[in-house]
């Protein structure tokens, strides 16, 4: 199934979303929770560039889905922020990676099923 949505900046973000699972995989192979950092700062900086890309363009097409898509978006800010904080103050990693891997699981899906609804609004530049 492809991610693609036509616009070539988010659908790159969207690719790299994908490569994440490798980073999770490596990082719990190493049995070494420092290496659980750049995962949280990939969705950090995924959660304010990413969102704010994706927000930014449907607020200028006047994109009818904009607030379900921005609730969306803030759930999953919530869920990165409350990732940085249990890494923050030593919870198990084993928590760590469980949320790590729901809010990978839950983005895959709201592309799947609600960023796939943008794609009128690249198709309408061609």
């Amino acid at each position: 199934m492809s991610f693609e949505i036509g616009h070539h900046s988010i659908d790159h973000h969207h690719e790299e979303l994908l490569n994440i699972d490798t980073m999770l995989d490596k990082a719990i192979r190493s049995n070494q929770r420092s290496n659980l950092e750049p995962l949280i700062v990939f969705l950090e900086q995924y959660s304010d560039e990413h969102f704010k890309e994706e927000e930014d363009l449907m607020l200028s097409h006047d994109f009818s889905g904009y607030a379900l898509h921005k609730a969306e978006h803030e759930m999953f800010a919530s869920f990165v922020k409350e990732c940085r904080l249990m890494y923050a103050t030593n919870r198990p990693t084993a928590h760590i990676i469980f949320l790590i891997r729901r809010i990978v699981d839950q983005l895959i899906r709201h592309i799947k099923t609600v960023d796939s609804t943008m794609k009128y609004i690249t198709e309408e530049k061609q």
